[in-house]
């Protein structure tokens, strides 16, 4: 039996998804077993993801229905049998000492989760590395799924499965595992997943869909309210409300149609309803300085300048061509 599992959703990757079955099959650590869960391509997936794996007996090819990549996921979890799970996109890639390094550190540290630095990878091929802190995993500001090892009673101890249907269902599983678990993680610092930058991710949504971010989070506060957790972490999911909203929500909304100083404010607005005293959240100083200036200027209600930082920003990638 496997001691990792790997789950890897696909839908219409006909593009991308041999570079990550091969990055897969040179791992390093050869003891898993990848789930691939065709969520109903209607491209040529299927017969790539077949050719790729043929006499490999660790690859498992699955064709369901489909149901989006949650539901795809939440398939895998019902029949993996690996002690670790690992979550890896069809469009992306790894390295060859991804699975390796991440569960040396977690036997070396006896915890049940490990997280690893990353890169980004945009369409002119330009890399970014996204450094992973202490403070990204204890305050879920990084609520990635893939660049992650969980030990399987995560998920098994309370029956946690993604919600379907909804966009940012990966923040209401990690920040689920992650205020459960306080510090039992480890952070691998080398970045070892590569995360493909591609215009139909959410970060480039333009639509009404960014504010089921609110679906979530209310999820997520109830999760804790009805196993009497609440109270003791009250301050780590206000934050929540302040990252995931009024700083990458708000940030989103750029790519919106109808991206205003209006909508600025009324995510604000919908934000202080909830947790009228945000300002005062003991987690903003411990972030880095230019989120302290944005929401400083927030804090003051200075909508005009955010309104016109974020458009600037936004149009100076689309010209480097970092974002489509």
């Amino acid at each position: 039996m496997a001691e990792v599992s790997i789950i890897v959703p696909c839908y219409n990757c006909e593009n991308t998804i041999e570079k990550c079955i091969n990055s897969i099959k040179n791992q390093l650590f050869p003891d898993f077993e990848v789930l691939l869960i065709d969520d109903g391509s209607t491209d040529n997936t299927s017969q790539i993801i077949k050719k790729n794996i043929k006499n490999d007996n660790r690859f498992q090819y699955y064709h369901k229905k489909n149901g989006g990549v949650y539901d795809a996921r939440n398939y895998g979890l019902d029949r993996i049998k690996g002690e670790y799970i690992s979550f890896i996109d069809s469009d992306d890639y790894v390295e060859k000492d991804f699975i390796k390094l991440l569960l040396e550190a977690i036997k070396k540290n006896n915890v049940k989760l490990s997280a690893c630095s990353y890169k980004m990878i945009f369409k002119n091929n330009k890399q970014f590395k996204k450094n992973i802190t202490p403070a990204n995993i204890e305050l879920v500001t990084s609520s990635a799924l893939w660049n992650k090892l969980f030990h399987k009673s995560l998920f098994e101890d309370n029956n946690l499965r993604f919600p379907v249907g909804k966009f940012y269902a990966d923040l209401a599983i990690t920040s689920k595992i992650i205020f459960d678990i306080g510090q039992d993680y480890v952070i691998v610092p080398k970045p070892i997943y590569n995360y493909a930058q591609y215009s139909d991710s959410i970060i480039h949504t333009s639509d009404d869909r960014i504010y089921q971010i609110y679906d979530i989070l209310e999820d997520i506060t109830a999760y804790f309210k009805e196993n009497g957790k609440y109270d003791e972490i009250k301050e780590k999911i206000e934050f929540l409300w302040i990252q995931h909203v009024l700083y990458a929500t708000i940030g989103r909304a750029c790519n919106h149609k109808k991206f205003s100083k209006k909508m600025i404010k009324d995510i604000k607005n919908h934000v202080e309803k909830k947790y009228p005293n945000w300002r005062k959240n003991k987690y903003i100083k411990k972030q880095h300085i230019l989120f302290r200036i944005y929401i400083t200027f927030l804090k003051y209600n200075q909508i005009t300048i955010i309104y016109i930082t974020i458009k600037y920003f936004f149009t100076h990638l689309q010209n480097k061509g970092a974002i489509t």
